[in-house]
């Protein structure tokens, strides 16, 4: 069996050892925390997995050839993968994202900032009377999500009108359907102010919303 990690949620986040990890495949996209461009990723093979996988495309850079051009074999590395034509801006966009964060402390430094920052929405959330937390313990990622209630009781069909009429002030969350509530997202760059100012807003549009 061969375990592969999706770490679009976590890469950049959470301090990471992939020899420590053990993982056969580790997948990840550099647009989220790590606020790269969008459309670019990578994936991680350990050894022993990359002896057992096969390219499923040809292209000029995925093979060996001799001198006169002709093909001779697979490329002995992960360039056995890359077809044709890579998007080299996108590669200098996201080196220049790592190189920022990397400036921000510490991988382990970063994520206690990210959980403190959570902690503080989650505990301000809870002192509005029309959200119920989802979490009854303090989060440990940047991820908050909530219920809006009415009576006491979650409304899940509030919450589309919430997200877009929050969105109108420039302040965007996410409806998820499973289970059906809002999230809210904080980064370690975030300001404290920042989720001040979210949870005034939330309260207020929350007392404009329809019945």
């Amino acid at each position: 069996m061969r375990v592969l990690v999706d770490a679009a949620q976590s890469v950049g986040v959470l301090p990471l050892n992939l020899t420590d990890l053990g993982v056969d495949f580790y997948a990840f996209t550099g647009h989220k925390w790590w606020c790269g461009p969008a459309g670019l990723g990578g994936l991680y093979v350990s050894p022993a997995a990359f002896e057992l996988i096969h390219p499923t495309s040809v292209g000029w850079r995925s093979i060996t050839v001799d001198a006169e051009a002709n093909p001779t074999g697979w490329q002995p590395n992960g360039q056995r993968f890359e077809v044709a034509t890579s998007n080299y801006p996108l590669y200098a966009g996201l080196r220049t994202a790592l190189a920022e964060q990397a400036e921000w402390g510490t991988a382990d430094q970063r994520y206690q900032r990210l959980c403190q920052l959570s902690r503080r929405l989650w505990q301000q959330l809870g002192t509005l009377p029309n959200i119920r937390r989802m979490r009854q313990t303090e989060p440990d990622s940047g991820l908050v999500s909530f219920w809006i209630l009415a009576n006491g009781e979650p409304m899940p069909r509030l919450h589309r009108h919430l997200v877009e009429a929050m969105e109108v002030k420039g302040v965007f969350l996410r409806t998820l359907l499973s289970p059906n509530c809002v999230r809210a997202c904080v980064h370690y760059l975030t300001l404290e102010g920042e989720i001040d100012q979210l949870v005034i807003d939330l309260q207020q549009t929350l007392e404009c919303l329809p019945e």
